[in-house]
C-alpha cells in the first residue's frame, strides 16, 4: 500500500513536521487514527477535510493497516508497516472558523426551523436514545443556556458546565462531545470575531472522559479547527445566507447522530446569543420545540 494524499489539515500538517513515532489506535472500513504524543490524525479515504486529517486519493480502504501497529511521521508522509502514505504536494485544510468575520445571528424563525428539522430526525432516528431525550442536556439548558440567553453568562465559562455532557452517549463519538463540540465551535467563533471572551476546557479535563480520539476533536473544535462542512454550516448561518438549511442538512446526515448533534450544538448556541442579544424569546422557542411532546 503506496498512496496518495490529497489534501492535508493544517494540524496535521504541524503533527508531521515533528517527525515523531505515532501508533494506530482505530481502524475503520475506511479511516484509521494515528496518535503521536496528545494529538491525533485521521487517515481518511474520502472527501471529507478536516484540520486533523489526511485524505487519501483513490478507493482503496485500510486494508492492511492494523490497530496498534507503530509508524513514522515525517513532513513527506506517514511510514506504516502495509505501505506509506505520501503527502507531498499534498493541499493544505485550514478551517474556515479561525480567522474573525462579521456575523449577524440568525432570525427567530430560522433557528425555530432548523430545530424542527433537527427533531424530526431524531424522531426517525434508529439510534436511542437520542440526546434530546437525555436529561443531561435538560440539565444543560437550564443551568447553562437559559442563563446565557437571559444575559447571565458566568456559569458559561465554567469548564465543569460542560463536563456532565463529555461522554454522554453511544457511538464512536459520544452525542455529548458531538453536540459540545457544535456549541463551542460557535460560541468561540463568535466570540473572536466580537473580540470577547471564549470557552476553554482544558485537555486535562477531559481525559477519561470519552474515548481519547473524541476529546481530540472536541479540544481542538473549540479552538475553531472543525471539518469544512461544520465550518459552512456556522458561517452561512451567521452571514444571513440562503444556504443555512442546505448545509444543516449536509452536516446533520453524518453518521447515526453525529451530525444532529454537532448541527443542535450550533443551532442552541446561536438561538441563546440571539436572545441575549434581541430579547425575543428564541431559545425559548427552540427548546420547546426540540422537547415538545
Amino acid at each position: 500500500m503506496n498512496q496518495k494524499a490529497s489534501s492535508v489539515g493544517s494540524l496535521a500538517a504541524g503533527l508531521l513536521s515533528k517527525g515523531k513515532p505515532g501508533r494506530v489506535t482505530r481502524v475503520f472500513q475506511r479511516s484509521a487514527y494515528v496518535k503521536s504524543g496528545e494529538d491525533f490524525i485521521l487517515l481518511l479515504w474520502g472527501g471529507l477535510r478536516s484540520p486533523m486529517t489526511i485524505n487519501i486519493e483513490g478507493s482503496t480502504a485500510t486494508g492492511g493497516i492494523r490497530a496498534g501497529e507503530r509508524c513514522r511521521l515525517s513532513a513527506n508522509g506517514v511510514a506504516l508497516d502495509s505501505g506509506r502514505i505520501d503527502v507531498e504536494g499534498a493541499e493544505i485544510f485550514r478551517s474556515a472558523l479561525i480567522d474573525g468575520a462579521e456575523v449577524t445571528l440568525p432570525a427567530r424563525a430560522a433557528l425555530r426551523r432548523g430545530v424542527a428539522m433537527l427533531r424530526s430526525l431524531y424522531d426517525v432516528s434508529p439510534s436511542g436514545p437520542t440526546l434530546n431525550k437525555d436529561v443531561a442536556l435538560r440539565t444543560f439548558a437550564k443551568t447553562t443556556l437559559i442563563p446565557l440567553a437571559s444575559g447571565k453568562s458566568s456559569g458559561m465559562y465554567s469548564p465543569s458546565s460542560y463536563l456532565p455532557l463529555v461522554g454522554r452517549g453511544g457511538g464512536f463519538t459520544p452525542a455529548g462531545d458531538d453536540f459540545l463540540g457544535g456549541l463551542l465551535a460557535t460560541f468561540n467563533f463568535v466570540a473572536r470575531c466580537r473580540k470577547s471572551r471564549e470557552i476553554r476546557i482544558p485537555r486535562a479535563l477531559l481525559r477519561g472522559r470519552t474515548v481519547p480520539e473524541s476529546a481530540n476533536v472536541l479540544f481542538h473544535s473549540a479552538r475553531g479547527h472543525v471539518d469544512e462542512g461544520m465550518g459552512r454550516l456556522v458561517l452561512r448561518s451567521l452571514d444571513g445566507s440562503p444556504g443555512f438549511s442546505d448545509e444543516l442538512v449536509e452536516v446533520a446526515h453524518r453518521g447515526h447522530t453525529s451530525g444532529i448533534d454537532m448541527s443542535l450544538g450550533v443551532v442552541l448556541c446561536e438561538a441563546a446569543l440571539a436572545q441575549q442579544e434581541r430579547g425575543e424569546r428564541v431559545l425559548k422557542d427552540c427548546l420547546d420545540v426540540l422537547w415538545r411532546p
